[in-house]
């Protein structure tokens, strides 16, 4: 049994802890709609998702995950305070994953990439409050119709000045 490895030689411990969050990142998005349970094959679905995207953070399968938990929660009609909550979960996962992609498990890990890829995470979380605001605040029934093309407008605004803010710089 000395020969058998989970790990393989040369996987420093930031890797591993990085891989271990994408690995528990999406489920715990999805762990937040209990009590309620959702249904079996999405479960098995972001479970397995996950372990592949762990183990190959540039596989498709990371995309089918977070297709999966944001699904879930769309077509739940949950509005509450834990939509911003599996917002920035999946976010963080998916940062995780973009930094990890970047070589093998045996890569250490950049300080200098893992800081850009976290201040471009963090930028695109700035519509975050105001798109929830607007979705939790207003009443389609009682708002008067331009609210919602303001808000649009803003939500917009604040996207594109977020890709401006996270373009490479020119050398």
């Amino acid at each position: 049994m000395a020969g058998l490895r989970i790990v393989a030689p040369g996987v420093e411990r930031p890797v591993l802890l990085l891989r271990a969050l994408l690995l528990v990142l999406p489920c715990a998005a999805l762990a937040l709609a209990l009590p309620e349970v959702p249904h079996w094959l999405v479960v098995g679905l972001v479970v397995a998702g996950s372990v592949t995207w762990a183990s190959w953070p540039d596989h498709p399968a990371g995309a089918v995950v977070l297709v999966s938990v944001a699904g879930w929660w769309a077509v739940h009609d949950v509005l509450d305070w834990r939509v911003p909550v599996v917002t920035v979960l999946l976010l963080a996962a998916h940062v995780v994953a973009t930094v990890l992609s970047y070589g093998p498990a045996t890569l250490a890990l950049d300080p200098h990439l893992a800081r850009l890829w976290l201040g471009r995470g963090l930028l695109a979380l700035v519509p975050l409050p105001v798109t929830y605001a607007a979705a939790r605040g207003l009443d389609p029934d009682l708002a008067p119709a331009w609210t919602w093309t303001v808000a649009g407008l803003l939500v917009v605004a604040l996207l594109v000045a977020t890709a401006r803010l996270t373009r490479a710089e020119e050398e």
